[in-house]
């Protein structure tokens, strides 16, 4: 649960760096709550996003305009997930022929290349050719959306590409893939399995991973899937893999509870900050 509820810190430390790239950011404190609480409505709302769409919420209510709160939480989620897919792509390496079937070794490998060219995209969209930008104005969706997703490919490049930021986000993102590690690694000391922490390093991050797809309650039931396909490439019997992603579930519910409180204490309530949209 410790483990799980410093994810939140980091995250939160993260998202503050955003927010500072892009505009005069919101006190670190502040951003660390507004974390921990989307992070309780992650587990509490439906899909894995749920928890975004409140922190998007609470930070225009603190001052912030929404297109600056919707692109710091979108670079802060990428960020993390750019971390998430090297470690995912370095496990499936090391494992090899473990992961079986071959198909799902190839899907999570072609992970990488498909962020890769995602992140391309993004950042040259305030770039495209006259014409190409005329045919994405007539598409439904995303002809509405376009001016919004160029400003986003402004501040992806003024965040993805400058270092020392950079670093310092993709560091703060495997640490807090590592500490998701140590959960499941400590679950898993703690039921006796036989689970190294090598191990669980090149697994948990896929499990992760694949929960991110936004198909079920806060993960449930895709993260025990994904766990007895993945725990099970290590050893482990698909009634312990269930275990351990139960456990793991609890243990987030739990790691939650200090947006909860900080919720009802007065973060639904939260009053406007100094800091211009």
């Amino acid at each position: 649960v410790a483990a799980l509820a410093a994810i939140s810190l980091v995250s939160g430390l993260r998202w503050w760096l955003v927010m500072r790239a892009l505009a005069p950011p919101l006190p670190l404190g502040r951003v660390t709550a507004l974390m921990f609480i989307g992070t309780f409505f992650t587990q509490v709302l439906p899909t894995s996003v749920g928890g975004d769409a409140v922190r998007i919420w609470q930070v225009t209510r603190a001052g912030v305009g929404f297109q600056r709160a919707f692109i710091g939480v979108m670079l802060e989620r990428i960020t993390g997930l750019v971390a998430l897919v090297l470690i995912v792509a370095a496990g499936v390496l090391w494992l090899g022929d473990q992961i079986d079937p071959p198909g799902l070794r190839l899907l999570l490998l072609a992970s990488l290349p498909l962020l890769a060219g995602g992140l391309i995209v993004l950042c040259l969209l305030d770039r495209l050719p006259v014409g190409f930008e005329q045919f994405f104005r007539c598409l439904p969706l995303l002809g509405t959306t376009l001016d919004l997703l160029k400003a986003m490919a402004a501040d992806a490049r003024r965040v993805l590409l400058a270092q020392p930021l950079s670093l310092a986000l993709l560091l703060l993102s495997a640490a807090a893939q590592l500490c998701s590690v140590l959960a499941v690694w400590a679950l898993a000391q703690g039921l006796g399995l036989s689970l190294g922490f090598a191990e669980a390093l090149a697994v948990v991050p896929a499990i992760i991973l694949i929960t991110f797809i936004p198909l079920s309650f806060a993960g449930w039931g895709l993260r025990e899937g994904a766990s007895v396909v993945m725990l099970g490439c290590v050893g482990l019997a698909a009634d312990q893999a269930v275990a351990v992603s139960v456990l793991f579930g609890l243990a987030s519910l739990l790691a939650g509870l200090p947006g909860c409180l900080l919720w009802f204490k007065g973060g639904r309530r939260l009053p406007p900050a100094a800091s211009p949209a």
